[in-house]
């Protein structure tokens, strides 16, 4: 608490959230834990502005009242001020047209792109960027880019929806450039399969069924480069990868 009572905004705004939600020792005091927030909020602290936004978004029963005017004011400075966060949260926003915010895939790729550039590791900036390149939205999609930015966003998949965004991206990027599913001599369906089988696992309905349709598709395909091979094999392959 000292660094916070000298005007450090990074202890204010530390001291803040420790009160509010009565952790590390701190007993729950959520008034006072609002001033040291605005007081870090007062000095432009991106982070305390990204808390305070999120607090008026939900609103806190005793001592803020919900204002979505006001959360997106402190978000938008947030972003501008350069916090990854922020800028990843309001990609999110513009892509999907909540939180007040109309539907505006430009804004969306801009924002979640400045948030993968602070943060490269960020994974809702990545699912945006990935799903925008994916779904073509833009007036320059690239394939390349939606399996890129989709692979980020599989980091941290708990849904399975990462997982099947990037399995079904795979195909579509070995279509575009073969009219078919190898990538640079490699068959990419066992691939693709092995992430659909994961999206699966964690639920995903659409991978269900999608990977329904694959399996019988590959029931006589070989294992190496997707031609015809025998049916019936353990490890099929056809003639060619067999010699």
């Amino acid at each position: 608490m000292t660094l916070a009572k000298r005007g450090n905004s990074w202890a204010q705004r530390e001291a803040g959230i420790l009160m509010i939600d009565g952790m590390e020792g701190l007993q729950k005091q959520e008034k006072a834990g609002l001033e040291w927030l605005n007081k870090a909020a007062a000095q432009n602290d991106p982070s305390a502005l990204h808390e305070l936004s999120s607090l008026y978004r939900e609103g806190m029963a005793s001592e803020l009242g919900k204002s979505q005017e006001k959360a997106n004011e402190l978000l938008l400075k947030a972003a501008n001020l350069g916090f990854a966060n922020a800028n990843s949260e309001l990609g999110d926003c513009y892509y999907r047209g909540v939180n007040g915010f109309e539907e505006d895939d430009d804004e969306a790729y801009f924002r979640a792109s400045v948030a993968l550039a602070l943060d490269g590791t960020d994974e809702q900036a990545a699912s945006t960027l990935g799903i925008l390149h994916y779904q073509q939205d833009l007036p320059e999609p690239s394939l390349y880019l939606a399996c890129y930015y989709t692979n980020i966003w599989t980091k941290d998949d708990r849904d399975g929806m990462a997982s099947f965004f990037y399995s079904t991206a795979l195909l579509r990027l070995a279509e575009h450039l073969h009219g078919d599913n190898s990538i640079d001599g490699s068959y990419a369906l066992p691939a693709a399969i092995s992430w659909l089988r994961k999206s699966r696992g964690m639920g995903f309905e659409k991978a269900r069924e999608q990977l329904k349709q694959w399996e019988i598709h590959t029931q006589n395909s070989c294992g190496n480069c997707g031609k015809e091979a025998q049916g019936g094999e353990k490890f099929k392959q056809c003639s060619k990868c067999k010699a």
